[in-house]
């Protein structure tokens, strides 16, 4: 499966659907900062630690979704999303979901053995 088998608009939107659920992953990774700001501001621990962890954050799983989002292929990043359930099913057009399937039946697969 590639982008090429998609219409100009789906592509457009599989695109979209990417940036979206990027979005969503790096707005639930930012939580944990947002604790980290509020130790700080309760004099848990100081700027230094907190330093820390916005340089940990920056370094780790920010970088790792812009590498996933910004250099992968969308519908790798889309199919993966849905996998993940960051994406339902729900919000992608039923077309550019059927041309998904076989991405996101591989990503289930590789879920479940994962768990095993």
């Amino acid at each position: 499966m590639n982008m090429d088998s998609f219409t100009k608009g789906q592509r457009r939107e599989i695109c979209r659907l990417a940036g979206l659920a990027h979005e969503r992953e790096l707005s639930t990774a930012a939580g944990s900062l947002e604790s980290e700001f509020g130790r700080w501001r309760r004099g848990e621990i100081d700027v230094f630690e907190l330093n820390e962890h916005i340089h940990k954050f920056h370094d780790g799983v920010s970088r790792e979704l812009y590498k996933a989002y910004a250099m992968g292929r969308p519908e790798f990043s889309v199919a993966g999303a849905i996998v993940r359930r960051v994406l339902k099913e729900s919000e992608v057009d039923p077309a550019i979901l059927e041309g998904l399937r076989r991405l996101i039946e591989l990503g289930r697969e590789t879920e479940q053995e994962n768990e095993a």
